[in-house]
């Protein structure tokens, strides 16, 4: 497989991902809520704020957040 066809695939990749994420999160009420449900399900900061149109310190300052909240209330 040559580099270009390589990366003409991964750019199909990226973009199958986003529209999928974007789905997924289509119905969450807030963007804090799709940011933490993508990030549970694996995806980078840099990788949700191309989803959701946030930039990547915002999505993890939003990530770093929730868990301090989280481990202050076990």
């Amino acid at each position: 497989m040559s580099d270009a066809h390589h990366e003409e695939l991964m750019d199909l990749l990226r973009t199958l991902l986003k529209i999928q994420s974007l789905s997924a999160v289509r119905d969450l009420p807030t963007k804090k809520d799709k940011i933490l449900f993508l990030a549970e399900a694996g995806l980078s900061p840099k990788e949700i704020s191309l989803i959701i149109g946030s930039s990547s310190g915002s999505v993890s300052q939003t990530i770093y957040e929730a868990k301090k909240k989280s481990a202050k209330e076990s």
